[in-house]
C-alpha cells in the first residue's frame, strides 16, 4: 500500500508547517485527495488538503488561528500567517445516509476507514511528507496509469450514499480525458435518477465545472450515455425530443466551447449550451424562457442578468444593417457588449457560420467606443431653465437629442436647445 513516486513534490511552506506541527504534537497527518492525485499526474495543484488523526479540539489547541467548516464532520481550516487557508479534516467513517447526500452518523476513525468512505480510487491517495511515500489502499495509482475513473468498493453503495458522485464521475473523466470503469458506469446508469435528490445548487456547480472545463462535448455526450442528461438539462432534453437537430447544434456549440481559450463566467457557457433549445421560441420570448432556466439553476442576480442578456441579444447581430445609428450606438454601449461579441462569435460558428453582422459591428464598435463617455449636449437642468416641468417627457427629450447628436444632425448645445424649443415647447 505504501508507494514511493520518484518525482519532487513542491509543498508550500505553510502547508508543510501544518503537517509538521501535527507530527510534533503526536498525530498522523497526510496530504490527501486531489492535491496528491494532481501531483502524481503532474497537473497544477489548486488546494492542499490535510487528513489527520487529530480531532477538531486538538486542531484548535495546536494552531493559533482556526476556522470551523464542519465540526461534526471533523473539518476545520487552519489559517496560515500569510492568510492561506488549509483544510484539515479528521479521519472519519460515515454511515446512515438519509438523503443520498449527507451521512447522519459520523465517527472519527483510522486512515484506512477514512479512505473507504471516499468516492473514487484516484481521489484516495495519502502522501506522507516525512517519508515521501504515498498510501494507496485501492490501487488508484494503476487507475491513474490506465486513465480510469473507478468507484471505491461497491459502486452502487458509493452513489447511493452521495448521488452528487454521479456527476463528479463525469467531471473527473472529462477533465482528465479518462474513461469510466464498466461496473462504475453501469451503477451510474442504474442510479441516474438519484441526481434529482441533490440540491440544484450542487448540481449547478458540477455542471458549471463540466462545461467550463476541457472536453465539454465529451462530457455532455457522457451525460446522455449515462442517462443523466435529462435530469441535468431538462429544457434542452425537451427541445431535442421535439426537434432532433437541436442535439446537433448543441454538440456543435460544445465543440467551439472546447476550443475557446478564454475563460468566462460559467453563465456564459450555460447560456451558450441552452441557446439551441431556446431558438424554438420567437426572439422576443427567448428572454422570458431564459429567465426561467436561470432561476431554476439559482444563478446569482449578476449571472441571471448575463445569461438572459446573451440569449436575448445575440439575435440582434442579424439586424444591425437596418438599425439606426443611434440604436446601434446605444446597443453597443452596454457594459457586457464585448462579452456579447464573443458569445455571438461562438453562436454563429455553431449555428449558421454567418459572421457578417459581427464583422460590421466590430468595426462600428471601435469607432463608437471613443464616444461612449462623451458628455450630453444638454441635461435636465437645461430643460428646467427653458421653463419646462420635470416629468416623463424629459427622458424622451434627452434621448431624442442624444440620438440626433450620435447621428450628427445636432452638434452644439445651442442647436440642441433650439431643437427642443421648436419641437417640444409651446
Amino acid at each position: 500500500m505504501w508507494i514511493r513516486i520518484n518525482q519532487p513534490f513542491a509543498v508550500p511552506a505553510e502547508v508543510r508547517n501544518v503537517l509538521t506541527t501535527l507530527y510534533d504534537a503526536g498525530f498522523e497527518a497526510y496530504l490527501v485527495g486531489g492535491c496528491v492525485r494532481d501531483w502524481i499526474r503532474a497537473d497544477q495543484i489548486k488546494d492542499y488538503d490535510v487528513a489527520t488523526s487529530a480531532k477538531p479540539e486538538d486542531i484548535e489547541k495546536i494552531f493559533p488561528k482556526v476556522v470551523e467548516v464542519g465540526r461534526a464532520f471533523g473539518v476545520m481550516k487552519v489559517i496560515a500567517e500569510n492568510g492561506r487557508q488549509i483544510e484539515v479534516a479528521t479521519f472519519r467513517k460515515e454511515s446512515d445516509y438519509q438523503d443520498h447526500r449527507h451521512p447522519s452518523k459520523v465517527e472519527f476513525s483510522s486512515v484506512i476507514e477514512d479512505a473507504s468512505r471516499r468516492d473514487f480510487t484516484v481521489n484516495a491517495f495519502y502522501y506522507d511528507l516525512k517519508t515521501g511515500q504515498v498510501l494507496d489502499f485501492y490501487d488508484g495509482l494503476s487507475d491513474v496509469k490506465s486513465k480510469v475513473i473507478r468507484a471505491i468498493g461497491n459502486p452502487e453503495e458509493r452513489f447511493t450514499e452521495d448521488a452528487l458522485r454521479l456527476l463528479r464521475a463525469v467531471r473527473f473523466a472529462s477533465r482528465f480525458g479518462y474513461t469510466i470503469e464498466p461496473e462504475t458506469e453501469a451503477a451510474i446508469q442504474k442510479l441516474s435518477q438519484l441526481i434529482q435528490k441533490v440540491s440544484i445548487e450542487r448540481v449547478r456547480d458540477e455542471i458549471e465545472s463540466i462545461i467550463s472545463g476541457p472536453r465539454a462535448k465529451d462530457a455532455i455526450m457522457m451525460l446522455q450515455q449515462l442517462k443523466l442528461f435529462e435530469s441535468v438539462f431538462p429544457e434542452i432534453a425537451v427541445a431535442i425530443r421535439e426537434k432532433k437537430k437541436i442535439w446537433d447544434y448543441t454538440l456543435a456549440t460544445l465543440v467551439h466551447i472546447d476550443h475557446d481559450a478564454e475563460s468566462e463566467d460559467p453563465a456564459f457557457y450555460l447560456a451558450l449550451i441552452h441557446l439551441p433549445a431556446l431558438r424554438k421560441y420567437p426572439i422576443d420570448q427567448r428572454g422570458v424562457h431564459a429567465q426561467g432556466i436561470a432561476a431554476r439553476l439559482k444563478l446569482s442576480n449578476h449571472q441571471q442578468n448575463l445569461f438572459c442578456y446573451l440569449v436575448q441579444e445575440t439575435a440582434k447581430f442579424r439586424e444591425v444593417f437596418s438599425m439606426r445609428d443611434a440604436t446601434l450606438f446605444r446597443w453597443m454601449k452596454h457594459e457586457s457588449f464585448p462579452i456579447l461579441m464573443r458569445f455571438h462569435s461562438l453562436d454563429a460558428m455553431s449555428f449558421d457560420g454567418n459572421h457578417a453582422g459581427l464583422e460590421f459591428v466590430k468595426k462600428a464598435y471601435i469607432e463608437s467606443k471613443k464616444r461612449f463617455d462623451m458628455k450630453p449636449l444638454i441635461t435636465g437642468d437645461d430643460l428646467v431653465r427653458l421653463g419646462m416641468q420635470p416629468g416623463r417627457q424629459f427622458t424622451e427629450i434627452l434621448e431624442t437629442i442624444e440620438d440626433l447628436s450620435i447621428e450628427g444632425q445636432i452638434k452644439t448645445k445651442d442647436e440642441a436647445l433650439e431643437y427642443v424649443l421648436h419641437h417640444f415647447v409651446g
